[in-house]
């Protein structure tokens, strides 16, 4: 066993004996009680005796605390180390061992001597030893359940004079002087609850007798159990056990409990106790008395149900003899074979007069006598029928005179009928001949429910009930407070019930509801809680999404829905339910969620589980939000297939990072595209993480790699243009002239119509017409001058490309205004195209003025390197200069 395992034993068996605030101590001393104050009435201020896992009394839990958490005690639960082993595996602290289910055949010696608690349940010990616990006196619990013990010795229980709860259960040890010897447990004088039930067994065919002797000794018990055996007789040393306040023999699933006969004398040395558990003992109405139960004047409770041979008139004719009981079980005495019972007046009048509570399930009862109610004891709060053959009857009306009744659990008919709106009339019998009379035709009387004034619960789930639930009126002076029809039949709910206005709670659960009228909450504004859970309404509310069905319930807090295969719930149909605390839709087929729950500013848990939403709408996302910043939220989607693909990751980034939501996601499930499904177990870390590689958005990567893309693009192109932009420009201007026909496509200009093209600034005009013009006119070059020959209303491009190609040369005449103008940069640049194009010389220079390298543009500069030019001699122009001009200018 590893240390984790007994740690986790640990810490259940003392959240079983450390619970000092939660227990309150009954009359019973082995069991927990609720207090009349419970908060649902619909609960029994009386549950069933658990007797298998006693609480400890405040005095046992209050010392085991104390050790457990004592600052002076180096061992505290909760720490590291908080254990302490022994050689036999037993998981110790200070104050409690459990040493069950280790095989041991004897009592372990070496366990911690300061233990107040000691667990050796399941294990196989037969015998105790004489001082077998000698180790341990400071123990006041003992448990000893479910092992192989036959019989004690006078010293088995030495040392245990602290000992406060001893439990034998389910040994095999038999009731004889031999098997308790006298004395064996005068050691125990602190013990205040016995367990020796479950010690014989239906098979055992001899007789036993009490050990009364040996039990005589505990003068201090106040709680016993034992089996029933067939030769009741409590001799004289019960007498001793002047605290016995609760005695138990029942059968089933306590022990064995076979008894025979009873009495007046069976009970005459306990009649100190207040607690009598009879139950599933087999007692039969021959073979007992009728004043048996006279000696037991203390007795407050009475457990005799499970005695179907009992008999009911026998036993109500016992209990006259008995007063002072004020909590009485007779469930299940009557066998269900026997014709139905009507509950008489005599039956009523034999129920003590301090009775306030009563269980008579299962005894066949029928109706009431008219009248019967009125003689019920007066104090009667709490009355549980339920498991009878009830049909409709006057008694019905008859409900007001149990004024003090808080809760009642009541079974009815079986046939589907509506709820009638008049009392049922029986039909009058005429002798033949007879005419009825018109004064003798009864009149219609309304049918009003009229309930004990102060009942606060009316049960009737698993009733039988089957009924359309139409319009029914209760009366006015009334304090229900829940009505629970659970596990009916009630098809058509349509009401509406009238009078209860007080009511908080109402269940119509598993009552094959398909249909419900909003009317039937009209005057129901005072419910809290509804459940309507395991019905049939799928189809209503699809059919029906502008019927707004909760709209009168503006108190309601809590509404269960679950189960309804509902496809779909529209906003309308929760129009109006702005207070509710708790909504649950789970286990219904709904694929989206319509519901507005922006209004609901109380809302604390919203259940999903087990439908089939991928998500959940940004507004409701939203408003859980904003609730969080207010008070705890909780929203359970466990089992519902969430979709797990890029589509929805907005849902599932806000659903892992909610504290609305389980941290753990336990039962979660993610749903695909591909319809496959998969269960997540880590918190969805893996499919978060999936999703981010697979849903990245890469917009603004994309874009910013476009823009890079388009800039490259444009850069290149750009210096591809600005690299051939003069050639690009001479294909345009040459194309416009061939599409315009002005110079052929196939003509080979070799005879040109001007011999040069003077290319110059129009601020050195002067000496291009007074002095290089007409020097050149005279020895018979043809110049073409643009201020003089350029086509008017043509482009200049146009112009400029016409006469280059139109003339043998290009002259540029070089000077510091040439060098800004933009046009004799064009002119330049295109003989230079025409040039490369033709492939002839087509460029030159003449240089008119001195300029600085540095003054020059880098095209020019490359022009000037590689073509031919001539420098203008300012003071010594001959006709030499002149003629070398023109023989340049004329050469081919």
């Amino acid at each position: 066993m590893t240390q984790r395992v007994r740690q986790s034993l640990l810490r259940n068996a003392l959240l079983i004996y450390i619970s000092v605030s939660s227990v309150t101590i009954s009359a019973d001393v082995c069991s927990e009680k609720l207090s009349d104050g419970a908060v649902d009435p619909c609960i029994s201020p009386y549950q069933d005796t658990v007797h298998h896992s006693p609480k400890m009394y405040p005095k046992v839990e209050t010392k085991m605390k104390a050790l457990t958490l004592s600052d002076d005690s180096k061992w505290k639960f909760g720490n590291k180390g908080d254990s302490i082993e022994t050689e036999y595996n037993c998981v110790c602290t200070p104050v409690f061992c459990d040493c069950s289910w280790l095989n041991l055949t004897t009592v372990p010696q070496n366990l911690p001597k300061s233990i107040v608690a000691l667990n050796l349940a399941q294990n196989f010990i037969r015998d105790l030893p004489n001082c077998s616990f000698c180790n341990y006196t400071n123990l006041m619990y003992l448990d000893l359940t479910r092992n192989e013990l036959t019989k004690f010795q006078v010293g088995s229980f030495w040392g245990l004079a602290n000992l406060t709860i001893l439990n034998l259960y389910n040994n095999t040890i038999f009731y004889s002087s031999k098997n308790f010897p006298a004395g064996v447990f005068e050691p125990l004088r602190s013990l205040r609850c016995l367990k020796i039930n479950r010690n014989l067994h239906a098979s055992y065919k001899r007789s036993f007798s009490y050990p009364d002797l040996a039990l005589a000794n505990l003068v201090s018990l106040e709680s016993l159990y034992l089996d029933g055996i067939s030769d009741l007789n409590f001799g004289k040393g019960f007498g001793k056990l002047t605290k016995l306040r609760t005695l138990v023999l029942a059968g089933h699933l306590e022990g064995f409990c076979q008894v025979g006969s009873l009495t007046n004398k069976t009970f005459r040395n306990i009649g100190q106790i207040t607690s009598f558990n009879i139950s599933s003992c087999n007692l039969r109405g021959e073979n007992v008395s009728s004043d048996m139960f006279k000696p037991l004047v203390n007795l407050i409770s009475l457990d005799v149900s499970f005695n179907l041979a009992l008999g009911l008139n026998i036993f109500l004719a016992a209990l006259k003899n008995v007063n002072t009981i004020e909590v009485l079980r007779m469930n299940f005495i009557d066998s269900s074979y026997l014709p139905s019972e009507t509950i008489t007046q005599y039956m009523v009048q034999c129920l003590p007069s301090a009775l306030r509570t009563l269980e008579a399930q299962g005894n066949n009862f029928e109706s009431m006598a008219q009248g019967v109610l009125q003689y019920m004891p007066p104090n009667l709060s709490y009355v549980d029928v339920g498991g009878n053959r009830f049909l409709y009857g006057a008694y019905i009306q008859e409900l007001k005179s149990l004024r003090n009744l808080k809760v009642l659990k009541i079974n009815a008919g079986n046939d589907l009928h509506s709820i009638p709106k008049y009392v049922p009339k029986m039909s009058v019998c005429l002798r033949p001949g007879e005419v009825r009379s018109n004064d003798a035709d009864p009149m219609l009387e309304p049918l009003v429910i009229r309930l004990p004034p102060k009942l606060l619960c009316l049960d009737m789930r698993n009733a039988g009930l089957k009924y359309l639930l139409s319009e029914l009126t209760f009366d006015d002076n009334n304090s229900l407070e829940s009505l629970l029809l659970s596990q009916n039949d009630f098809p058509g709910v349509y009401g509406p019930f009238k009078g209860l206005r007080k009511v908080k709670r109402l269940t119509l659960d598993q009552c094959f509801v398909n249909e419900i009228n909003p009317d039937f909450f009209k005057v129901m504004d005072t419910l809290e809680k509804l459940e309507i859970h395991d019905n049939q309404l799928g189809g209503f509310f699809q059919e029906n999404p502008n019927i707004s069905i909760f709209k009168y319930l503006k108190k309601l807090t809590y509404i269960d829905l679950s189960n309804n295969a509902l496809p779909v719930v529209h906003t309308r149909q929760f129009e109006g339910v702005n207070n509710l605390e708790e909504i649950n839709l789970s286990q219904n087929n709904m694929w989206t969620f319509f519901i507005n729950i922006s209004a609901m500013n109380k809302l604390r848990v919203l259940n999903l589980s087990r439908t089939q939403h991928a998500s959940l709408p940004l507004e409701t996302r939203q408003h859980i939000d904003f609730l969080l910043t207010s008070h705890e939220v909780k929203v359970d989607m466990s089992y519902t297939p969430i979709l797990c693909e890029c589509s929805n990751r907005d849902f599932l980034t806000w659903m892992t990072k909610s504290p609305a939501f389980d941290v753990t996601f336990a039962n979660y499930v993610c749903r695909f595209d591909d319809s496959s499904f998969k269960e997540i177990t880590d918190a969805f870390q893996m499919t978060m993480r999936n999703l981010n590689l697979k849903c990245a958005d890469y917009t603004a990567l994309f874009l910013v790699v476009v823009c890079v893309t388009l800039s490259l693009v444009i850069f290149v192109a750009g210096a591809v243009l600005y690299r051939f932009r003069w050639r690009l420009r001479y294909m345009y201007y040459a194309a416009y002239l061939m599409f315009n026909g002005k110079i052929q496509k196939d003509k080979k200009l070799q005879n040109f119509q001007f011999d040069v093209f003077m290319s110059y600034a129009n601020e050195d005009e002067e000496f291009i017409l007074e002095e290089l013009l007409p020097e050149l006119n005279r020895r018979s070059v043809k110049v073409l001058v643009h201020g003089r020959d350029f086509a008017v209303g043509e482009f200049i491009g146009t112009n400029i490309l016409t006469a280059i190609k139109q003339s043998r040369k290009t002259l540029v005449i070089l000077t510091r205004y040439l060098i800004r103008s933009h046009w004799c940069n064009f002119e330049i640049q295109m003989a230079n195209v025409e040039s490369v194009n033709r492939g002839r010389p087509v460029l030159m220079f003449l240089i008119l003025e001195a300029i600085h390298t540095t003054k020059l543009t880098a095209d020019l500069l490359y022009h000037l390197n590689n073509n031919t030019y001539t420098m203008y001699p300012h003071e010594e122009t001959t006709g030499l200069f002149w003629d070398k001009l023109a023989r340049d200018l004329l050469q081919p």
